[in-house]
């Protein structure tokens, strides 16, 4: 990832272009075909952001063996290389610049893990990477904003993302490390919507839910009494909730699959299990107002 000289607010209108013709390059840069627009050069030059950012990025998101690590806006490759080094990862960057892609594919040659690593030249909000288990960014706010829904919808529940310096906006971070000014988040499951549950013994429950995010209100619904949740929140595809009725307490945790969730229950009765389906179609994705559409117009901050 790279750091900027600051520049004013018409640099940085300078900066945001991508072009829309720009495809997908494997390893390495490619021609475009015929008649597609020429690549747009960047406006401002960069520089390496410190390793030790980088290293704290690839800590927050626990990078395992294996894995799949996306750095949108990738520069000269540092992070997707730093992971598949490191943690034995495999990455993927995507850039705008072509003479950044070739400048990373040598230094994925000369770090030993061109193996495990490919640069595309390629608009992010045509990019396909559902099959993501970390996203890295470091990109303007607006671009995160924008790339927030898209992200909440496509991304599996629990991935992992890690933005250098700016936020998303009105989704808070799951965790922030102020000394690099690294921010993480975790994509919840989408569990909007009324769940007709049964505990073990046969008791029937119901859970309605309206979902922000990773946080959740709503009620649970035990017989004839209707308890609001004093909490809900959900770590990827895990919920936690907490009702308070006049005998005490009731802790409720579950698992989120598709249409389904299953967990236990907790309160002064003791401790059940319980399954529970979503009435009807599934949840919308947990997400506020999408963003306006069009191609995106980024620079890399890599």
């Amino acid at each position: 990832m790279q750091e900027r000289p600051r520049i004013g607010r018409a640099g940085l209108g300078a900066a945001l272009l991508l072009g829309a013709g720009m495809l997908a390059a494997g390893r390495g840069s490619q021609s475009a075909p015929a008649g597609a627009p020429a690549p747009h050069k960047p406006d401002v030059i960069y520089k390496g952001t410190p390793y030790p950012t980088v290293n704290a990025m690839l800590e927050v998101a626990r990078v395992k063996k294996g894995e799949v690590v996306y750095d949108l806006g990738s520069g000269d490759g540092r992070i997707v290389i730093a992971a598949a080094k490191r943690y034995g990862a495999r990455g993927v960057g995507v850039e705008i610049d072509p003479a950044l892609i070739a400048l990373s594919n040598e230094n994925a040659k000369k770090a030993g893990v061109a193996d495990r690593v490919r640069f595309v030249q390629q608009d992010l909000f045509a990019m396909d990477f559902k099959d993501a288990d970390v996203v890295t960014l470091y990109l303007l706010p607006q671009l995160n904003r924008r790339l927030r829904p898209k992200m909440l919808r496509e991304l599996r529940p629990g991935t992992r993302v890690v933005s250098h310096a700016f936020d998303m906006g009105d989704w808070k971070p799951d965790k922030t490390v102020r000394k690099y000014t690294v921010h993480y988040w975790v994509i919840p499951a989408q569990v909007a919507g009324t769940w007709q549950g049964t505990a073990a013994g046969g008791e029937r429950f119901a859970l309605d839910l309206k979902q922000t995010y990773q946080t959740a209100t709503g009620t649970l619904r035990l017989g004839d009494r209707t308890l609001p949740l004093t909490s809900a929140r959900l770590d990827g595809d895990r919920l936690s909730a907490t009702a308070a009725g006049q005998s005490g307490t009731i802790r409720l945790s579950g698992r989120v699959r598709g249409g389904g969730m299953q967990g236990t229950l907790e309160s002064t009765a003791g401790r059940r299990a319980w399954t529970a389906t979503r009435d009807g179609a599934a949840g919308k994705p947990a997400t506020a107002p999408p963003a306006a559409g069009g191609t995106a117009r980024q620079t890399s901050r890599h």
